[in-house]
This record gives structure tokens, sequence and C-alpha cells, in this order.
């Protein structure tokens, strides 16, 4: 097989990863009531499964990373979409409370421990540093396909066969089935990452890679870039409420909107992405663009009058806004890549920024949540679309300074081999 070809083969297993892997943890948003009723839980210890899984997911970020830098990726995420899988299969046999906060640690250790690092380092060292922001929104956009599929089919077969708990694990059966064989795929595909024999097994370098990657002005530069952007993707699902209880649309029309902000147009973005950095030549300026583009969505919003008039102009503006956000999420970690961060310590990079880039889901939804609270009707919106664009701008300004300390990075790096040459 052709070393490109394996190469694009790998690309589509590790969107197939990371569009599946998550999908069994967060499964409640989608199916909140059959698992409920399936698990037995109250609404309060439901929300406690997943607060204990988002507690553990920001311990794992920083160990994941150095985990990253110090295994085979090909063994590691082999390992987390296997387990994962099983740990659907345990699922449907409708364990315990206790039972299930087990599950969910287990899944900590699986999809983010195991996964999440691994997968950004192994997307990032697919190619070199002109070819970041195409691998890593090819990935994105796979992940919305994958996604998107496997969410149609699963409504499919709950629509023909029920969602009573016994008919539902039908579907937990086929996210199980098919995280298990995109396993197997990265044992096949997934090629081996050379580590040194005494990095491998030195693990006090743990601390060491952590204070090297701390002091990369680069890294603390990304992470508020990333913690920014995010929090405007999370933030975007209010969008729906707004149209229901603002425009006065109804909860049928809504839904399809945010059908084509949240699924139809996500594997576009990977296009948009890859035209962007392939037009800029990097991911940087590609990101200045998207965000300046968003925040003109964002204000048409702030600016457009509410009536029936406008409905169909503020529908295609919110599921732009879908796109754009999704544009942004497959290049927000392409930069680690490209701004001359040491492959050794890629993955310990994308843990640090991981952990801090993410944090806002801790208090976000309260903030806005008060926000729409204290304000009520377009008052409350205006607050929050407000907030976005404070977000966008936080995110444009860190990107123009993380174009200045790339630019010294490579000045610096020329120079060095310019010296290398010299002396030899």
């Amino acid at each position: 097989m052709k070393a490109s070809t394996r190469k694009w083969i790998t690309v589509a297993i590790l969107a197939t990863a990371a569009g599946i892997i998550f999908e069994l943890p967060y499964m409640r948003y989608t199916f909140y009531d059959p698992l409920r009723d399936g698990l037995g839980l109250t609404h309060e210890q439901f929300g406690e499964l997943m607060s204990f899984y988002g507690l553990l997911a920001f311990i794992f970020y920083i160990p994941g990373g150095w985990l990253a830098d110090r295994f085979s990726h090909k063994y590691l995420l082999a390992f987390s979409m296997v387990g994962t899988g099983l740990g659907g299969f345990y699922l449907s046999t409708w364990p315990s409370f206790n039972g299930a906060r087990v599950l969910f640690a287990f899944w900590g250790i699986t999809s983010i421990f195991t996964f999440w690092s691994t997968l950004l380092k192994a997307t990032s060292m697919l190619g070199d540093k002109s070819e970041q922001g195409k691998l890593f929104s090819l990935t994105e956009g796979g992940r919305g396909i994958i996604t998107s599929i496997a969410a149609l089919t699963a409504t499919a077969m709950i629509a023909q066969s029920g969602s009573t708990p016994e008919q539902f694990v039908t579907v937990l059966y086929l996210y199980s089935i098919i995280c298990i064989l995109t396993g197997v795929a990265c044992l096949i595909f997934v090629p081996h990452n050379i580590i040194p024999e005494e990095e491998r097994l030195n693990g006090i370098n743990v601390i060491k890679d952590m204070i090297e990657v701390a002091k990369m002005p680069i890294t603390w530069l990304l992470a508020i870039c990333i913690f920014a952007i995010y929090t405007v993707y999370t933030t975007s699902s209010y969008f729906t409420p707004f149209m229901t209880e603002v425009f006065g649309v109804s909860a049928a029309v809504a839904a399809l909107v945010a059908t084509f902000k949240n699924h139809l147009f996500r594997p576009i973005s990977g296009i948009v992405g890859t035209f962007l950095t392939a037009k800029t030549g990097s991911s940087i300026p590609s990101m200045k663009i998207s965000v300046v583009f968003l925040a003109i969505l964002i204000g048409i919003t702030l600016v457009l009058p509410v009536s029936a008039v406008f409905v169909l102009a503020i529908s295609i503006v919110i599921a732009l806004i879908g796109l754009m956000t999704f544009v942004l999420r497959g290049l927000y970690f392409a930069p680690v890549g490209e701004v001359g961060t040491p492959k050794r310590l890629l993955g310990a990079a994308m843990g640090l920024i991981s952990t801090i880039a993410f944090t806002s889901d801790i208090f976000n939804f309260k903030i806005v949540g008060r926000m729409l609270d204290n304000n009520a009707g377009i008052a409350g919106y205006k607050m929050v679309f407000t907030y976005i664009l404070i977000l966008l701008a936080i995110a444009f300004v860190s990107l123009i300074f993380l174009k200045k300390a790339s630019d010294k990075s490579a000045e610096a790096n020329n120079l060095t081999v310019k010296e290398v040459k010299e002396m030899a």
C-alpha cells in the first residue's frame, strides 16, 4: 500500500475514532429518557454521573498528554476504542448506580487518559507543518460525518423498534461494535510512533515535560484562544431557545435549524477549513478569518429586527454560525504542530492546553443561564450574544500574539539551522 494511501486511511480511522468514542459517555444528550429509564436513576443521579465523568476528564488531560509522548499511539488508541466498546456492552446490562459510576470512571480512562491527547498527537504527526490545518480540519469533518450517520441510524432503530430499555440495548450494541471495530482498525493502520527507550522509561520526565511546556508562551496563547472558541461553541446551543422564545418559531423548525447547525454543516466544515489553510498557508490566519466572519454573523443576530419576515434570514445566519464554529474547532489544535513545538512534547502540550481550554464547562452554562433568567426575552439573549463577541475578541487578540510568537520561534529555528550549516 502506498504511504499516501495509508496516511489518508489513517486519517479516516482517527476521524471515526474521534466521532464514535464520545457517543457512549455522552449518549444522554441524545437519548436521555431511554438511558435514565434503563438505569433506573433519578435526574440528579443521572446528572451526577456526567459531573463525575467531567471531573475525571479534567484530571486526566495532563497525564494523558504525557502518556501520548511515552507509548505507542497504535496500542493506546486500540485500547481506548475496544475498552469503550466493551463498556457499552456492560451498560446494556443496565448496572446499578454504583456500577454505572465505575463504568463512567473507566470511560474517563479510555476516552480521555489514553485517547484524547493521543488522538491529537497522532493526527499532528501524520504530516509536516504545512499540513496541520488540513489534517485537523479533515479529521473534524470526518468526525461530523460519523456522528451524524450514527445518530441517524440509532434514531431510525428507535423509531422502528421502540425506546424501552429492552429495545434500546440494540442501539448500545451498535455503538459498542463500531468502537471495537475501530479499535481493530487502529491496530492495523495507525503507525507506531518511535520513542527513545530512555524517554519512555524515565517517568520523572512528566514533571520536567510539564515545566518545559508551561514555559512556552505559545502554550498559554493557544490555550486562551481555544478556551474562548470552545466557550463560544458551547454557548451557541442557546440559539435554539432564542428562535423559539424570541422569534416564536415552532420547536420543529428550531430543531431543523439545529440539525443543520450541529450535524449537516459539520462535515462541510472540514472542506472549508482545508480550503482556508490552502489559501493562507497556515491555520492561524485561517482562524483569524473565521473569527472575524463569525463575529459578523453574531453581530447580525444583535441588529436583525424580531419579525416573522426575518425568520428565514435568522435561520440561515444561525446555521452559518454552526458552520464557522466547527471550522474553528477543526483548526484550533493545528497550531501546536505549526509553531515549533518539539515532537517529544506534542502530547504534553496538548494535554495542558486541553486542561485550560475546556474548563469553561465547569461554569459557562451557569453564567449564561443567569443572564437569561435575570433578563427576560430578547434583552437576555442580546447579553449572551455580546458575551460571545467578547470571547471572539479575546480569541482574535490571542491569535495575533500567537502569530508573532510563531514567527519569532520560526526565526530562531532558522538561525539555529544556519549556524549548524556554517559550523559544518
